[in-house]
């Protein structure tokens, strides 16, 4: 990853921050999937150079910035930002393509898609299907279960699917899961520009 542009939200009146995040990462998605390959995956990877996660808490946060990697500006041009960003520009400050200072570099990541395991409700309706059994007694297979909340930072994207197909909005969340790779891994994203394979250099 050589080239990349760095988006920061910004504070508005109009918008919380998680509002924000959620029609700048729904249009972020439509321009990656302008790009998917046969595999459909993309050649942009994201960081999130702000993330953290508040153990104590059990909180995570994206912070207000977003990289977009790329490995040549070009690339980058032809995702056209400008474009899809456009109803956005009063709250979004967009960069130029630039080069990755590989003197700065700190050490590569993998931005990732978190899938959440099933909520005990779900867990004992499943079960109650499952063996075909009713939910009170499904429920005692699961006295001793402890849930385990989910602490990455998440996002909520439009779906698009469900929109053409039904003409009505329907939200999703995105959650997004971070890890230390002991180092870079050229490879390509998904549609969210996420991988848990492919690294993003972090400076």
């Amino acid at each position: 990853m050589n080239y990349y542009i760095e988006l920061t939200l910004m504070d508005s009146p109009d918008f919380s921050l998680y509002e924000l995040w959620s029609k700048v990462y729904t249009q972020l998605h439509i321009a990656f999937v302008e790009h998917i390959d046969e595999q459909e995956k993309i050649p942009f990877g994201v960081s999130f150079p702000q993330y953290r996660i508040n153990q104590q808490k059990k909180l995570g946060f994206l912070g207000t910035k977003i990289r977009i990697f790329a490995n040549t500006e070009n690339e980058l041009q032809q995702l056209n930002l400008d474009k899809w960003l456009e109803r956005l520009i009063d709250y979004v400050h967009i960069t130029k393509p630039r080069d990755v200072p590989q003197a700065k570099i700190t050490g590569h990541a993998n931005y990732f898609r978190v899938n959440p395991k099933m909520n005990l409700q779900e867990r004992i309706a499943h079960q109650a299907q499952r063996r075909n059994i009713s939910l009170d007694e499904a429920k005692q297979h699961f006295k001793e279960y402890v849930e385990q909340p989910v602490i990455e930072p998440y996002t909520s994207l439009k779906s698009l699917s469900a929109k053409r197909e039904e003409n009505i909005d329907r939200f999703y969340r995105l959650y997004i899961g971070k890890f230390v790779a002991d180092e870079a891994k050229d490879g390509e994203f998904g549609t969210y520009g996420l991988s848990r394979t492919t690294t993003v250099p972090e400076f």
